[in-house]
């Protein structure tokens, strides 16, 4: 049996809150535009941005279309919700995918 993860843009990550009833494993598909330490921020085209918090031995790039699991987590101070990122795969350059 396989989980089901479902794909998402950032206007649904209260949706999979760990308070929810839904599951809260997610994909979410973007471009990294930010790495700061252990968070980072993918930005989904004109859909919004996710803060991501990373994994010290997280691979990610600034710039490379990524699609990233995780799991939905409240983010510091109350600032909303973001991707605890439990696995992610490069795409490669945004400019090369007819998007």
């Amino acid at each position: 049996m396989s989980l089901q993860t479902p794909r998402i843009l950032p206007s649904h990550l209260h949706a999979f809150h760990p308070s929810s009833a839904s599951s809260n494993t997610v994909r979410i598909l973007g471009t990294v535009t930010a790495l700061h330490g252990s968070t980072g921020t993918l930005t989904c085209g004109n859909n919004g941005d996710v803060t991501l918090i990373l994994k010290s031995d997280a691979r990610l790039q600034v710039g490379k279309l990524v699609e990233v699991v995780g799991k939905v987590a409240d983010l510091e101070g109350g600032q909303g919700y973001g991707l605890r990122v439990l696995g992610s795969t490069e795409w490669g350059d945004p400019a090369d995918c007819d998007l």
